[in-house]
């Protein structure tokens, strides 16, 4: 049972970060920033495949 919180609160803080990234990405397509856009895309799709490479 706590084994499964952890992975829970694991599961909960990745998709916060996630959706941070993505506000983070959204922020920069509006200043048309594309250097600081290139590189929370790259930070996004690394915490999106987090999972994939833990499980």
């Amino acid at each position: 049972m706590i084994a499964n919180l952890g992975y829970l609160g694991f599961f909960v803080v990745l998709l916060t970060a996630l959706l941070l990234a993505i506000k983070q990405m959204s922020v920069a397509l509006d200043e048309l920033d594309i250097e600081r856009f290139t590189l929370w895309t790259g930070i996004a799709s690394v915490i999106a495949g987090i999972p994939t490479i833990l499980w």
